[in-house]
């Protein structure tokens, strides 16, 4: 079988040395049927098509068959075991890596809802339309990953895997509504709070202004997210602006001063103690650090 895999690293590049992710890459191969079963815990999402043929795994546990035209998810942290695949089996896979992904695609950060669902749904069936445009990202990628010295590459790549995250969030919405009957008022609120959070910009960083526009105090708010997520409200609202911060600095060519002015800090000091405290150092280490 051909190894249709892109394995996307942090800076777009095309990681090509398999020693790179170890055991997941055999488990993934073992899903392909190229080797014995085998079982790693994944560092990043790993998004498998089957193009032909039948393979089977356990996620977590949970055993999923696959056939033609299903797409296999499988997240950052999940418990990946091959099982066992036929002798027909073709597939295609983009396997991105933690840190891009939450560069690339903030939204999904904390977009309930999708990362709930895909918890618990780890394969999806896929209609005509939609295997076809997924096929046709895989090989538009494919082709741009060979050609990393073209002039704009990282801009390029970063706007493809964008639309192709998004054409991603299209496939799993369509599943999601289904599965969302009797949600409690709690994770109801903690929705409202992410639609809330997404929809502003820039993000403001009190949790009274969202605790204010929801009608329940701050205390209630960060409750609820405490137990819908494991986090505080301010954790979640510092995650979202630190990936805009992060964005900026990695993907613009807006000044230091720019983009704090564009995020509403208060002055550039706030703004680079701010960096510092959440990314681990200041904004102008941090844009050079990606750019080298």
């Amino acid at each position: 079988m051909k190894e249709n895999v892109l394995l996307i690293g942090n800076d777009f590049s095309l990681i090509k040395g398999k020693d790179v992710l170890s055991d997941g890459h055999l488990a993934l191969m073992g899903i392909a049927g190229g080797i014995s079963p085998r079982m790693a815990k994944l560092g990043w999402i790993m998004i498998v098509i089957i193009v032909s043929g039948e393979t089977s795994c356990t996620i977590n546990g949970k055993e999923y068959a696959l056939r033609a035209h299903d797409m296999l998810v499988a997240l950052p942290d999940n418990i990946l075991k091959s099982e066992r695949a036929t002798d027909d089996l073709s597939i295609k896979c983009i396997c991105i890596s933690r840190q891009l992904l939450e560069k690339s695609f903030s939204f999904s950060m904390y977009n309930w809802d999708v990362m709930s669902f895909l918890v618990s749904h780890s394969v999806l069936s896929l209609q005509e339309d939609e295997y076809a445009r997924f096929s046709a990202y895989y090989e538009l990628m494919s082709r741009k990953l060979e050609n990393q010295q073209q002039l704009c590459y990282k801009e390029s790549m970063q706007c493809l895997l964008k639309s192709f995250l998004f054409d991603f969030y299209g496939v799993v919405g369509r599943n999601v509504s289904s599965d969302m009957q009797g949600y409690s008022q709690g994770n109801k609120l903690f929705r409202s709070f992410l639609d809330l959070l997404s929809s502003v910009y820039p993000r403001p960083r009190s949790v009274s202004f969202y605790a204010g526009k929801l009608n329940v105090t701050p205390k209630y708010l960060s409750t609820v997210c405490k137990l819908c997520c494991g986090r505080t409200a301010s954790a979640v609202i510092h995650k979202a602006v630190v990936g805009d911060i992060s964005n900026l600095l990695c993907y613009s060519t807006k000044s230091i001063k720019e983009i704090m002015v564009e995020l509403d800090f208060p002055s550039l000091s706030f703004f680079g103690k701010y960096v510092k405290r959440h990314l681990g150092m200041g904004p102008k280490e941090y844009r050079a650090k990606w750019l080298s």
